[in-house]
């Protein structure tokens, strides 16, 4: 019979008390991560951006905690990509105007009257064109994980009178988002452009540092746009694709099977993304319309011809075969 110590029975007995308290801390142990999206918390994105989070947390069985921001609480729409290349937040969902000044390629997707409708403009992103230039991310720190849509961008008016043709355009300072394509877009129906962080639009609206701004019904209803805007022109000069991006550092940090888990996430958020705001672009419509905003329709060949001249600006810019490639599938 083998004799054992009392010291090994010690031991043995601390071991087996310990091991719970291990396998606990093991269990516990949760990555935190940050989530931040070009809207502010009102914006139908916001809660879609939550379900995502939540979807990755279920996927990984707790490891992964997303926290979602809206726009504005973790620094300004531009400072949120510096974020992410840096990897001070680890999720940003975004509009194409604000990657145009990363990955100038990108504005291939913000040509005026690229696309018809949305079932174009997923065609594209969904295939080899959005691959393309989500290829070019990870040099720049972030990878691209899915497309989105924040909604078509109509013009609204502070005053009561809309803007169905360019030349009422004419003299207009408008608030846009960054991006050299939005900027060319309206001088070349005579507006002034003017950049402004959404979190600082209304009251830049409200005080009449600018007469007009162009964002989608979400946007503006989220915003409370419809108290400061009389009228809005259905213009729609572009889908206005978003995307949802990871930082490179901290992903490539993450386990495989976590990987695994967000992308399968990602993918289910592009369908969400893509519903929800077409359906609360509907809703966000009659908001609008409720508060006594006239709603009419542009005189869209008019405007077409008045911005057709930039894709021959941007062609260089994006790259022919990459314009050509789009054209192709759009038939623009």
């Amino acid at each position: 019979m083998r004799f054992i110590s009392r010291r090994t029975v010690v031991q043995t007995a601390g071991l087996a008390l310990a091991a719970p308290a291990i396998i606990g801390r093991a269990q516990a142990q949760t990555r935190s991560m940050k989530m931040t999206l070009a809207d502010t918390v009102g914006s139908p994105v916001y809660p879609i951006c939550q379900r995502f989070a939540a979807n990755v947390k279920q996927r990984t069985n707790g490891a992964i905690d997303i926290q979602v921001y809206g726009a504005g609480q973790l620094g300004s729409q531009t400072n949120a990509l510096t974020s992410l290349q840096t990897g001070i937040i680890d999720f940003v969902a975004h509009t194409s105007g604000f990657l145009e000044t990363i990955f100038p390629q990108v504005s291939v997707l913000d040509l005026p009257f690229v696309f018809r409708d949305a079932a174009t403009a997923e065609r594209v992103l969904d295939g080899p064109i959005g691959d393309t230039l989500f290829a070019r991310f990870p040099d720049r720190g972030m990878y691209g994980l899915c497309w989105g849509h924040w909604g078509w961008r109509p013009i609204s008016t502070g005053a009561a009178h809309p803007v169905p043709n360019p030349s009422d355009m004419n003299g207009v300072k408008i608030r846009i988002q960054p991006g050299a394509i939005y900027a060319e877009t309206y001088r070349m129906v005579g507006a002034i452009p003017v950049s402004i962080d959404i979190s600082e639009a209304y009251l830049a609206m409200s005080q009449g540092a600018v007469g007009a701004v162009e964002l989608p019904f979400v946007s503006m209803v989220a915003n409370k746009f419809q108290e400061v805007v009389k009228s809005t022109t259905e213009t729609n000069f572009v889908y206005n694709a978003g995307a949802l991006m990871v930082a490179k550092r901290r992903f490539d940090g993450l386990p495989a099977e976590q990987q695994a888990a967000i992308k399968a996430a990602a993918h289910d958020m592009s369908l969400d993304w893509r519903k929800s705001v077409a359906e609360a672009t509907v809703q966000a419509e009659g908001v609008m319309k409720a508060a006594g905003v006239v709603i009419v329709p542009a005189d869209i060949p008019a405007y077409e011809k008045a911005t057709r001249p930039i894709y021959d600006k941007f062609r260089p810019i994006i790259g022919p075969e990459l314009v050509d490639a789009v054209l192709k599938q759009t038939g623009a």
